[in-house]
């Protein structure tokens, strides 16, 4: 039988065009431009027993998840856009090769409760690099604290497996990323992405760099203030490693190759959903006046002369800005290295305990605690607490029994006290 070559091609041609109708809503969908072959990434299936989920990445593509007018986006970024690390011959965060795994994070803080529109991730394929293909994972990380060290905690969700493709080397390249990632929670506070690949493959993560036109703040250590941490480790990590192998790249054995490091091209959109708000009153009447704080009571009580010597005061104070329950009248005077003098105020106050600050609102610097211990031992409780090393002098006193004082030098971090005996019960 002798098959008609034209009508195979017309065949041929008929199967492509159905085919093509049949992908280009769904292609359409994710704003990849049908007429280049180099958009045109490989789509993932969902492993939902395993909690992995396969993504494709378009290249440079804006996000186009759902919009509601109800809801703000945002771009959580710290990197300025340009990669320092991507320039000829530098060093820092260059691939160690040898086919070893490396996983990077970066700390994100949420200030709302949100949800994700798209992740989008910076890479370099170097010249001289033959192979396109870049396939990476995408962890989202809870935060923990240890020894006031922030870490990625347990992962939260899915391990995202991306598929991609770099078309130009020598380009910086930023995939953004959607697909199963769109509408992932992300709650109101910090998160950790990281981004873990073969840096055998020579292709080269995104790193932010200070440099002279754009200097890290410092503290008044001369130590760098950092807008966000970023940590990385090294692929398996063995069973018991302290910090399940996290270190940070700005100290240790990376000081030479991550020396300076601002950020990563790591970079977040979020959706914040808004309450819809009331409808305005028609008449609204003038707004209260507001209730006036409390005046300190105006009488100290009993003030006994202050000690003399290096590091302490001569103040005494001229109001009581706490009194508790039974009367108990609590006063403190402070003095600045420099001389100045003047009267603790008041942030805080119940029947039973209060914080009272010197210099602003807040900062509290002393707890004071007097509990009515009357039934246990027919005595009321004293405990005070100061957080500060300033001279002051505090008197605390019922009116009947002898003032309690605490007198505290200059430059000395004063000591927590409790006296469970400190006033009798007169009931």
């Amino acid at each position: 039988m002798r098959l008609d070559s034209s009508r195979i091609v017309r065949n041929v041609i008929c199967l492509v065009a159905l085919l093509a109708l049949a992908s280009a809503p769904l292609l359409a969908q994710t704003g990849i431009d049908l007429l280049d072959p180099e958009q045109v990434l490989r789509a993932g299936e969902q492993d939902r027993l395993e909690g992995v989920a396969t993504v494709r990445a378009t290249l440079d593509e804006a996000p186009n998840a759902v919009l509601q007018t109800t809801h703000v986006r945002e771009t959580l970024q710290y990197d300025d856009g340009d990669f320092e690390n991507f320039k000829d011959e530098s060093p820092n965060l260059a691939p160690r090769g040898g086919g070893e795994l490396e996983e990077w994070v970066q700390r994100f803080d949420v200030e709302d409760d949100s949800t994700l529109v798209s992740a989008s991730v910076c890479f370099l394929r170097p010249d001289g690099d033959l192979s396109r293909s870049l396939d990476f994972k995408l962890r989202f990380y809870s935060n923990v604290v240890r020894d006031r060290v922030s870490y990625p905690g347990p992962r939260a969700g899915l391990v995202y497996n991306i598929e991609a493709d770099i078309r130009r080397p020598g380009v910086p390249t930023c995939l953004t990323l959607r697909d199963h990632l769109v509408g992932k929670v992300l709650d109101e506070g910090t998160h950790w992405v990281g981004v873990e690949w073969n840096t055998g493959t020579r292709k080269r993560l995104g790193g932010d760099h200070y440099t002279n036109d754009d200097k890290a703040d410092t503290d008044r250590n001369d130590r760098a203030i950092h807008e966000t941490e970023v940590r990385f480790r090294r692929l398996p990590v063995e069973p018991l490693t302290v910090n399940e192998g996290w270190l940070d790249p700005r100290q240790g054995d990376r000081t030479l190759t991550a020396s300076g490091l601002k950020a990563i091209g790591i970079r977040l959109e979020v959706q914040t959903t808004h309450p819809a708000l009331p409808d305005p009153d028609p008449d609204p009447g003038p707004d209260p006046d507001p209730d006036p704080e409390p005046e300190p009571d105006p009488d100290p009580g009993v003030i006994t002369p202050p000690p003399t010597g290096p590091g302490y005061s001569a103040c005494r104070p001229t109001v009581a800005p706490l009194t508790f329950e039974g009367g108990i009248k609590v006063s403190l005077c402070y003095e600045t290295a420099d001389g100045r003098m003047d009267d603790a105020r008041a942030v805080y106050e119940s029947d039973y305990s209060g914080l009272l600050y010197f210099f602003e609102s807040d900062n509290a610097e002393v707890f004071v605690k007097v509990l009515d211990g009357c039934a246990i031992n027919r005595h009321r409780w004293l405990y005070v607490a100061p957080l500060t090393d300033v001279a002051f002098n505090m008197y605390i006193n019922d009116g009947r029994t002898p003032t309690w004082t605490y007198h505290n030098k200059l430059g000395d971090q004063g000591e927590i006290r409790a006296n469970l005996m400190a006033f009798p019960c007169t009931r």
